[in-house]
């Protein structure tokens, strides 16, 4: 058995496994425990990224691994191809660097055995939802997934918003669940199979509408595991956990399952997506409004890490509204490419941003900007990596958001739809306009009086060494962009001088000289139609206050409308389950009622009329015996008559004693079968 073999089993199996021994270990020692988590997710990445030479060499193929599952044909498996590959090295990796970082952010913390378990868990579960060869394995690690998800969310159980919001996280999350599943049981009830493999056969032989209704309802899934629009809200309240989990979840793996479920998908369909009427078109769409609207979110928040979370959410709408674009090419599609090149940038610069997020509150003990500014001096190293954060996630030449954003430019420009473009693009604007903002407010400007009552240091080195990491991933990984191309076999024409002079390039540039004055002109000057139209009376700021709204259409209208419905359900449940088996059971007391009365009178009746007959039976009786009696009378006086003549009569004449004797005793038994007869 080759080491492939067996690392492509070992690289999912092993943290799940490790994660038992967490607080078996944490009895004895903590230091072990902890030396522990990090052995098992390093060694986790390792594996992972030892899968990248066997199928960099394996071509354009699928190594497809099974072993026995289920009885009924089902088998358990591993899906390795690039896609899958890639998405396991992203999660491993990031998987040691948020181990590390947590020895530092976490450290003093209670219930770190919990935290260190479900870590492991999630590391195991993420990769076992990518790696997965078939739906239903797929799905069953989808779900713990969110199960960590959830837990971790909710770490901090002492708080009640940090479980309020792990309940909305898993009540919004629980949405797409469904819809995948009900995606599964089309799929399986039509092919009779789970497998990816099977079904990239199977799937061309389906009717149009049924391979369309699994793209909608795969849709809906991805929409609300990566936080698209109109279930995007749960992605903020998700920055109640620590925010080593909300880098780890939050920006580079759990909130990226949407967008591979529908890459999967792509390639699962191949040049078949083309044909399902509106799925592609739907896809952009919601990506697109997605990316506009979390941008304006993230350009009024003044939550820290409420920036880096709605910029995530606007960044998944990239990569989503790139899916949108693919075409008959599907896999080997542009479009394909620029989302997962995309997702990997998105994952370093994010990252990067929670981790330095981390660092700041830790040491400020907040995570309002407003009670920042001034940090440039007071935390150099953090602000020379926020400066590589801020560039990347801008789109700025040469980090990596440069090459992978201005491919997904390219992808929706050829698809020709004019809007979307246009959206697209002015969402990088507001990107670039938010990032400039999160500057100012934390590390440029004069120090808030709240720093001046603290004594502010650098993060410990043990977070600042994770976070050299990612910076360091920023800057290379748009370099990659060729060689990746070829691992991923996009059919496509990537060339690293041609992202620096392409129509999207220019037409970025051109934008960011207005936006970069008017953000100076809000930031810096203070100019006063700036600030008026920053006010809190402009109606656009309070729709953008509120968040659109949304949250509240879910808890006034929809929350609502679920209460009452609940209460209909409760009070039929009430009349069906409590108030009809009353009223039944009254009605059969009553019933009973009758009845009883009913055969009380007829026995009453009946008791008289027997006992009626029975007197008249008895006074013939008692007449027959009156006459008996006078019989016996009468017989008893002839025999002591005779008696009294026998006593005259010889001794010697023992006949007549005989004879006499046998008449007396068959007129008695005469008399005796009378008197019964009557």
């Amino acid at each position: 058995m080759q080491f492939f073999d067996v690392s492509c089993w070992l690289v999912w199996i092993l943290p799940l496994v490790s994660s038992i021994f967490v607080p078996l270990i944490a009895r004895f020692s903590a230091k072990v425990r902890n030396y522990l988590v990090i052995l098992v997710s390093a060694f986790t990445a390792f594996l992972a990224f030892s899968l990248v030479p066997a199928i960099a060499s394996a071509g354009a193929g699928v190594i497809n691994l099974t072993a026995a599952w289920i009885p009924n044909g089902v088998t358990a498996g591993v899906f390795i191809d690039p896609l899958s590959v890639l998405f396991t090295c992203l999660v491993s990796l990031f998987g040691i660097v948020i181990t590390i970082y947590s020895q530092g952010y976490m450290k003093g913390e209670e219930n770190l055995t919990r935290y260190y378990f479900f870590l492991l868990l999630f590391i195991g579960s993420m990769i076992g939802l990518v790696i997965s060869d078939n739906f239903l394995q797929m799905f069953i690690f989808w779900e713990m997934v969110g199960l960590c998800s959830y837990s971790l969310i909710s770490f901090w159980s002492n708080r009640p918003e940090s479980v309020k919001s792990g309940n909305k996280v898993f009540i919004m999350t629980r949405i797409g669940d469904v819809l995948l599943l009900a995606a599964i049981g089309v799929l399986y009830s039509s092919l009779g199979t789970f497998s990816f493999r099977e079904t990239i056969t199977l799937l061309p032989t389906l009717p149009v509408s049924t391979v369309t209704t699994v793209a909608f309802l795969l849709l809906g899934g991805a929409i609300a595991k990566s936080a698209q629009l109109p279930l995007h809200t749960w992605l903020y309240s998700a920055m109640e956990a620590p925010t080593s989990v909300s880098a780890l979840l939050h920006a580079a793996t759990m909130v990226k399952a949407g967008i591979y479920l529908i890459a999967r998908f792509i390639f699962i369909a191949g040049p078949l997506v083309a044909t399902l009427p509106l799925w592609l078109p739907s896809v952009a769409w919601v990506g697109v409004l997605t990316a506009f609207l979390g941008a304006t979110m993230a350009l009024y928040t003044t939550d820290i890490k409420g920036v880096l979370a709605y910029s995530t959410v606007s960044q998944l709408g990239f990569m989503l509204a790139a899916l949108g674009s693919v075409g008959v090419h599907a896999a080997a599609s542009l479009g394909w490419f620029a989302s997962l090149f995309h997702m990997v940038s998105h994952a370093f610069f994010e990252g990067l941003g929670f981790l330095l997020a981390g660092g700041i509150i830790h040491a400020l003990g907040t995570r309002d900007m407003r009670l920042m500014g001034g940090l440039r001096k007071l935390m150099p190293v953090t602000y020379f990596l926020a400066l590589i954060m801020i560039i990347t996630t801008s789109g700025l030449p040469p980090f990596a958001a440069f090459f992978s954003k201005g491919l997904v430019l390219e992808s929706l420009m050829e698809t020709g739809v004019l809007l979307q473009v246009i959206l697209l693009f002015t969402t990088t604007a507001l990107t670039f306009a938010y990032s400039i903002r999160f500057m100012k407010l934390v590390f440029l400007g004069e120090s808030s009086e709240h720093l001046t009552k603290l004594h502010v240091h650098e993060a410990p080195k043990v977070m600042l060494a994770p976070a050299f990491v990612l910076a360091i991933s920023c800057v290379i990984w748009g370099f990659v962009e060729p060689a990746l191309g070829s691992f991923m076999h996009a059919e496509v024409e990537l060339s690293l001088p041609f992202a620096f002079f392409n129509i999207e390039s220019a037409i970025f540039a051109v934008i960011l000289v207005p936006t970069a004055l008017l953000v100076y002109s809000a930031y810096w000057r203070k100019d006063s139609i700036m600030a008026t139209i920053r006010s809190d009376k402009n109606p656009i700021m309070k729709l953008l206050k509120h968040g659109y709204f949304f949250d509240d259409f879910y808890e006034k209208v929809v929350a609502k409308a679920i209460m009452v419905f609940s209460g209909g359900v409760k009070f039929s449940e009430e009349a069906g389950f409590e108030m009809l088996p009353q009223k039944f059971a009254g009605g059969i007391v009553r019933l009973a009622g009758g009845v009883y009365k009913y055969f009380d009178t007829a026995t009453d009746q009946f008791l008289n009329v027997i006992a009626g007959q029975t007197m008249g039976g008895a006074s013939k009786v008692k007449t027959i015996d009156t006459l008996a009696d006078k019989l016996l009378d009468l017989l008893a006086g002839r025999t002591l008559r005779s008696a009294s003549k026998a006593r005259k009569v010889s001794r010697n004449s023992l006949q007549h004693y005989l004879a006499a004797a046998i008449i007396g005793f068959i007129m008695l038994v005469v008399l005796i079968i009378i008197s019964v007869g009557v």
